[in-house]
């Protein structure tokens, strides 16, 4: 086969810049490739079962109230602080709920009661580091999530009930170094 030029095609139809080869040839022109596909969307692994959650809620609790119990009764009257026995104690352990749940989980990405199930908090559109004002967000639902429970049941909302509005979720740490996330 000689094209337009005169030179020699070994192979397949000759290319013609007027349109498609005539039918006389047997085989078609090849594929051509189609245009650029967009990037996979990143993979997040699923999020972590209820008994590992509950459990890592349980031990952040009890640090909480363990420790800012402690706080309150044994360092805090020494530092001559003139305040209400009640306050004083919610203050530690709400202020030390804080640090360990938020700033915790901003900097390890986990708090102790996670770190020790081995999970980690993710976003969960990409599975990436959440951020600050996110976590505080998430800490202040959950001062509000639990006391409400008892009239969420008395309503029967419809849903569920572990929904996060603030779109973070715990994952195990073996599924997201498994997807390649660090």
């Amino acid at each position: 086969m000689i094209d337009s030029r005169g030179q020699r095609q070994p192979y397949g139809p000759p290319s013609s810049p007027y349109g498609p080869p005539s039918s006389s040839y047997p085989y078609a022109l090849p594929h051509t490739p189609p245009g650029p596909q967009p990037p996979p969307g990143p993979l997040v692994p699923e999020p972590a079962g209820d008994e590992r959650r509950m459990l890592a809620a349980t031990v952040d609790f009890l640090l909480a109230a363990g420790v800012g119990s402690a706080l309150a009764l044994r360092v805090l009257p020494q530092l001559t602080i003139e305040a209400n026995a009640l306050v004083l104690w919610l203050v530690c352990v709400f202020g030390l709920s804080f640090v360990h749940q938020v700033l915790g989980a901003w900097l390890f990405r986990a708090s102790l009661g996670k770190w020790l199930l081995r999970m980690r908090v993710v976003r969960e559109q990409d599975a990436g580091r959440p951020g600050f004002w996110r976590l505080v967000h998430r800490w202040l639902l959950g001062l509000t999530w639990l006391p409400m429970q008892p009239v969420r049941s008395l309503i029967w909302a419809d849903g569920d009930p572990y929904e996060d509005h603030c779109k973070l979720v715990y994952v195990r740490l073996k599924d997201l170094r498994r997807l390649g996330h660090r």
